[in-house]
């Protein structure tokens, strides 16, 4: 069946990322997987508050954010690159948090130097702010390990395409458990009620778990043409030593060019691309 395939790729992506049962679904991006999110905060959640996200985003989230600010009546505070340099340091995104805002949006892996925040002191600073912690895996999952054990953001989102090779279409919205039953999208439809095939048109009632981010018919197509990919990411052990032994060459090449690094050399720093 159909459902039961997309089922096996919610549970790839679950053990990918150590997220609990019944917390994670599917998405058609992280652009519609975000305003999911947004569009279901409790009222009043992010109003006369700011939100936080870094110049080096994926644009597609900050034209989202940008575009319901005034109706949602938050502040949307972006943190700029320095002048010459080419990501946003995790030190300028500390400095611009404080207890007034309501959501930051983190990048795990930026999209155009390749930089790796520091996710660790990001979300414990964000937990003593008493702030929303969102993040965009997309650019360093799948190269890059990470355990929401390790990392506890309030909610992920992704897609399954670069690292992970999957196809267009088959992204994620990910949410911890004790959230979920706060969140109420205005993005909604027939598969976000606990039985799809319930068409009462005065019974609608949102599933209890990550099914609530459902909405219309899901892109199961996109699901099902990503999962070989997934499998097959699932077996392998040695990924990040193969790709440091490769962008290495390429970093040694461009510093023989004389060509500008415009990616951090520190691996810890920086995710499985390398820019010049």
């Amino acid at each position: 069946m159909v459902l039961e395939q997309r089922l096996e790729f919610l549970t790839l992506w679950r053990d990918l990322i150590d997220a609990p049962d019944g917390t994670l679904t599917s998405a058609e991006n992280v652009t519609t997987a975000l305003y999911s999110i947004i569009g279901g905060l409790p009222p009043g959640k992010l109003r006369g508050k700011r939100v936080l996200i870094a110049a080096d985003c994926f644009p597609s989230l900050h034209f989202l954010l940008n575009g319901l600010a005034d109706r949602m009546e938050f502040t949307l505070h972006t943190v700029p690159i320095r002048d010459g340099e080419f990501w946003v340091r995790d030190d300028d995104m500390l400095d611009a948090w404080g207890t007034d805002v309501g959501l930051a949006l983190l990048t795990f892996v930026t999209s155009t130097s390749s930089h790796r925040c520091d996710l660790g002191r990001l979300i414990a600073h964000g937990k003593d702010m008493g702030s929303l912690i969102g993040l965009d895996l997309t650019q360093g999952i799948g190269i890059i390990p990470f355990s929401l054990v390790d990392y506890p953001a309030d909610f992920v989102i992704s897609t399954s395409l670069k690292w992970l090779c999957g196809t267009p279409g088959a992204g994620i919205i990910q949410m911890q458990e004790e959230l979920i039953h706060q969140v109420t999208p205005e993005l909604r439809g027939w598969f976000s009620q606990e039985n799809p095939f319930s068409w009462d048109l005065n019974a609608f009632d949102y599933a209890p778990d990550a099914r609530r981010f459902d909405h219309g018919t899901p892109s199961v197509l996109a699901c099902l043409g990503s999962i070989p990919a997934l499998r097959w990411h699932a077996r392998q052990t040695d990924l990040l030593t193969q790709n440091r032994d490769l962008t290495g060459m390429i970093i040694t090449a461009a510093d023989d060019a004389g060509l500008t690094l415009a990616t951090p050399r520190p691996e810890a720093q920086r995710g499985g691309s390398v820019m010049v």
